[in-house]
This record gives structure tokens, C-alpha cells and sequence, in this order.
């Protein structure tokens, strides 16, 4: 039996925020993050319509707080079709998009606090 190979360049953490993905404008899925690093992320969803491997999307992510609600919008491409949900690499890698990671990173320690 083949051993799934780990392909990351980045480490991964433990987050749950809700995600929608579009493609093209469409919103094609809606689930939560699995977890997240600077290379990409894994969402849980049972429903995977419309995404195939190799091809790119828009992950929108919700962020909400007592006060109000954030949306930060990246770049993907699916890298993996699973049963429990969709892998993704993140793309167009800029300091916008670092800056949106670390603060939907940081978005988990300041709700667990």
C-alpha cells in the first residue's frame, strides 16, 4: 500500500472558520477550515460539487468577532479531493495575503482567549 506523501512547505494549524468558495464569482461550496498555514489549507465539507483538482478558486474567509464581521478573499488552487473535504495551495502568494493569514491565524487564539 502506497503512503500518502506530504507535499507542504509550510506547518499547518487547527483552525475552524467558516469559508465559501467561488469560482468565476459563483459560490460553489460552503464549509469551515480544517486548518490552515501559509501554503494552504484543507476545508471540511461533504460536498465537493464543482471542484476538481487543478483548478483555481476564490476562498472567502468569514471571520466574525462580538463586533463585526471580516472577510478576507485568496486565491487557491484545489490540490486534493478527499471524502472528509478539499485541499488547497494558495496562489498570487503577496504581502496582502500574508497579511489576510496571519490575521484569520490569529482569529482562533483570540477567540480561545
Amino acid at each position: 500500500m502506497e503512503k500518502f506523501m506530504e507535499k507542504r512547505w509550510s506547518e499547518r494549524k487547527a483552525l475552524n472558520v467558516n469559508v465559501d468558495i467561488y469560482q468565476h464569482g459563483e459560490l460553489l461550496v460552503a464549509g469551515h477550515s480544517a486548518n490552515i498555514g501559509l501554503g494552504g489549507a484543507f476545508l471540511a465539507t461533504d460536498n465537493a460539487t464543482g471542484l476538481q483538482v487543478e483548478t483555481d478558486v476564490d476562498l472567502v474567509f468569514c471571520l466574525q468577532s462580538q463586533s463585526q464581521g471580516t472577510k478576507h478573499n485568496i486565491h487557491a488552487r484545489v490540490t486534493r479531493l478527499a471524502v472528509e473535504g478539499v485541499g488547497f495551495k494558495f496562489c498570487n502568494f503577496d504581502t496582502g495575503v500574508f497579511r489576510s493569514l496571519q490575521e484569520i491565524m490569529a482569529h482562533q487564539q483570540a477567540a480561545n482567549e
